[in-house]
């Protein structure tokens, strides 16, 4: 009988105090809750009206004090359309969405931990900074087929944003002294980062060319083949002059007119043999001379 009575008190002192819990939530929520001034027309203006949903910030007053994860998955789902639209706004073609998107979800997240609901902020004026300087940092590291230094990735936006400005007003697109006036950059920094946009993402070279329809193969030079038998004719006349009368004549009978062996024999008046020692001691002699030559 005691041990009921005991499991019964303690049943009514924990909803007791979560119900203290919860008024104590809701009373730091109406004191903390970010609120603009309601505009009157008649009276001054001293009521406010709360900024953000106060069921939205019930839960970062909970989340605060329990650190609960259920809080923090709701709270989450509640920004995600937020930390997506940024993932946006920083895609580049080339680069993968899922990657940015999944930035954005971290940042978000770090955000909701170290957000003191208590301060009387907003929460996405907080959040934004973090979520916005996460995207720029793995644009920066990951985003680039190349490293360039950090003064291009700080003015690469801004220069992109001033061309597509000044083309809708000139009509045309700016000029690099144009867009430098316009951001308050020398024209040197705004071509450097022209030619590193140019270099932003790399394409395999046997894609082929958007405009000619060419694969690189047939565009950028190669080494022509040719200009190594030119190399080895030189050598071999070179040598031919430098061989005695009779190995030019032999060779030129042998390899020029096509002659055989036995052929050779019967103009020099000697055997097929002694041809074939002729033959080989002069070919010796002449890959020694191309060889020094």
């Amino acid at each position: 009988m005691v041990d009921a009575s005991v499991r019964s008190e303690v049943r009514r002192t924990r909803r007791a105090l979560g119900t203290l819990g919860d008024a104590t939530d809701r009373a730091v929520t109406l004191l903390t809750i970010p609120s603009d001034p309601v505009p009157r027309t008649w009276l001054a203006s001293t009521a406010r009206r709360p900024a953000v949903d106060p069921s939205l910030w019930l839960l970062h007053v909970r989340y605060a004090r329990d650190r609960d994860g259920d809080v923090l998955t709701r709270l989450v789902e509640t920004y995600r359309p937020h930390a997506e639209a940024h993932a946006r706004r920083h895609f580049r073609h080339g680069e993968p969405m899922d990657d940015l998107t999944q930035v954005a979800y971290e940042a978000l997240v770090h955000a909701l931990r170290r957000f003191d609901p208590g301060r009387g902020i907003p929460f996405l004026a907080f959040a934004k900074p973090t979520i916005i300087g996460s995207l720029r940092r793995h644009v920066r590291d990951t985003g680039w087929a190349i490293r360039v230094p950090r003064r291009v990735h700080e003015l690469a936006s801004p220069a992109r944003d001033a061309t597509e400005l000044l083309t809708h007003d000139l009509g045309r697109p700016p000029s690099p002294g144009e867009v430098a006036d316009f951001i308050g950059v020398s024209e040197r920094e705004v071509l450097d980062t022209m030619v590193a946009e140019d270099v932003r993402t790399t394409s395999s070279l046997d894609a082929p060319d958007a405009a000619s329809g060419l694969q690189a193969e047939h565009v950028i030079g190669r080494l022509d083949r040719g200009f190594v038998g030119i190399e080895n004719r030189t050598g071999l006349m070179q040598s031919l002059e430098r061989l005695s009368d009779d190995d030019r004549e032999l060779l030129q009978m042998y390899f020029g007119e096509e002659r055989s062996q036995s052929e050779i024999a019967e103009v020099l008046g000697c055997s097929q043999m002694q041809v074939s020692r002729l033959l080989r001691k002069a070919i010796h002699r002449l890959r020694r001379l191309m060889v020094d030559s």
